[in-house]
């Protein structure tokens, strides 16, 4: 029987979250309906290849909602009539 430290505790521990995260991160990308075949391949390699960055950047990337890190912009004109105008062009 093979007795782990508690180093060696501590590695199998990382070891599982991160399969896990890769696991879900890869769920999450195949799940996706905004990347084709071939983009939800590519970050499966990258999820693999680079297990917690690549699983956070796919992960980031594959989010359902975007926040929006300036406001939208506003129509400081809807109020104005188009037919009228304070411009006399008889003159």
């Amino acid at each position: 029987m093979i007795v782990l430290t508690s180093t060696g505790w501590i590695l199998l521990a990382f070891s599982v979250v991160t399969l896990c995260l890769d696991a879900f991160a890869i769920w999450k990308v195949f799940a996706s309906p905004f990347y084709e075949p071939a983009q939800r391949w590519g970050q499966a390699v990258l999820i693999l290849l680079v297990p917690i960055f690549g699983a956070y950047l796919s992960w980031y990337l594959a989010r359902e909602q975007v926040a929006l890190f300036q406001s939208p912009p506003v129509d400081h004109v809807k109020d104005i009539d188009p037919t009228c105008s304070d411009i006399d062009y008889h003159g």
